[in-house]
């Protein structure tokens, strides 16, 4: 290995970077820039207050008591009261509110008689934690006033109150929420977005440069009489993409995180090394795929392109399991999915490292296809540029 020779390229590298403001752009200031606008969209990580609309047909003081106690919880704010339900469609179809509540008439005389009293909720599932935020805070009071009503039933009866309370609730869940105790949005998709708006952008900063040297026929094969010309090239190539992304993630797990309040709940030292890992294993899938073009645009459009279908297959949206077997098998090869499982699990739940030694496994493997894959890509290009050179003497 020529220390020298990896020092030229690497101050080389660099320079190219400098020079050509596109491939500046998405290193330095596309990540800062997507931090900073895709994290405040979450900043507050969670939804409160989610506006809703009553129809009252009863307008008894029964009504008005459910009603006050929904509005009383922490999701849900009663912001609009509509005469009818034709009106209160009208308002939900115009996004004036997110759920409606409509109260017949009779409920008051209904809960007097101990009777079922059926209300009607419509949610806009279209925005679905919304609706799953009001589904859930009027199931939770219409539950304690099922409680109550058994409870004053069992009373009238003459029954013991304290009986009377336990045989109007035989079964109790205890419900304990582990790693996302807040159950909020932010907590599940931060740390995931951030990971691939780092991973997006070094495959869109190296894929330009490597096209770019592609196009100009300036990939350093004249060093290839050296036993060790592939790794010079290569640690000359991608060493200042590593050094960057390498702060990158300290910047991410030392300040981004504690800035939007993301849990951190393990090694510090494991989740920096394997993060590390991660990005050794995209630089060399960054350069193997971008070493097919020799145009920065078309090697960008396809790393660009990549970014939304690969975030989608690795399973942070949807149950890995329940995915076609293509699809999983494809997910399979790609380092962001044992490192997206690692991270969740290092980060949110702090598991044992038996936990997740699987996925680091899985992550060395696709390191070492990739190291692999690069490797004869390299050469093969080599083999090519000295055919050229022989047919040209």
């Amino acid at each position: 290995m020529n220390l020298k020779l990896i020092w030229q390229l690497l101050k080389k590298e660099a320079t190219q970077i400098y020079n050509d403001h596109s491939i500046l752009l998405a290193l330095l200031a596309a990540p800062l820039l997507y931090f900073a606008l895709m994290g405040s969209t979450y900043f507050n990580k969670d939804e409160e207050n989610v506006s809703v609309g009553i129809v009252d047909l009863d307008n008894s003081h029964s009504s008005r008591a459910f009603l006050n106690k929904i509005n009383a919880t922490q999701k849900v704010d009663i912001t609009h009261t509509y005469l009818d339900l034709n009106e209160a469609k009208n308002g939900l179809y115009r996004f004036d509110v997110q759920g409606l509540i409509h109260i017949p008439s009779g409920f008051e005389n209904k809960l007097k008689a101990h009777e079922s009293t059926p209300i009607g909720l419509i949610l806009n599932n279209s925005k679905f934690l919304s609706s799953n935020d009001i589904n859930k805070s009027v199931n939770l009071v219409a539950m304690d006033y099922a409680v109550e009503s058994r409870e004053n039933f069992f009373k009238s009866k003459e029954i013991n109150p304290s009986l009377a309370a336990k045989k109007a609730q035989p079964i109790i869940a205890q419900i304990h929420a582990v790693y996302n105790p807040a159950n909020n949005y932010g907590n599940f998709l931060l740390p995931a977005l951030f990971i691939l708006i780092l991973h997006q952008t070094l495959l869109i900063g190296l894929s330009e440069s490597v096209a770019l040297d592609r196009k100009n026929n300036l990939i350093p094969f004249i060093f290839n009489d050296a036993p060790l010309s592939f790794l010079n090239y290569f640690f000359g190539k991608t060493g200042f993409y590593f050094l960057l992304y390498a702060a990158y993630t300290i910047l991410t797990f030392f300040v981004i995180f504690p800035i939007f309040d993301l849990p951190l709940n393990n090694s510090m030292f494991t989740l920096i090394t394997v993060s590390f890992l991660f990005f050794i294993a995209t630089i060399f899938y960054g350069w193997f795929i971008s070493s097919f073009f020799k145009s920065q645009a078309r090697a960008m459009e396809v790393m660009a392109f990549t970014s939304y279908p690969v975030f989608l297959i690795t399973g942070i949206t949807w149950s890995f399991k329940d995915m076609p077997l293509v699809i999983q098998f494809m997910s399979n090869l790609i380092p962001l999915k044992p490192y997206f499982s690692f991270l969740k699990k290092e980060t949110i739940m702090g598991v044992e490292s038996n936990l997740y030694s699987n996925e680091i496994v899985h992550l060395l493997l696709l390191l070492l296809l990739g190291y692999v894959a690069v490797l004869l890509r390299f050469y093969y290009l080599k083999k090519q540029l000295l055919n050229r050179n022989v047919e040209v003497a």
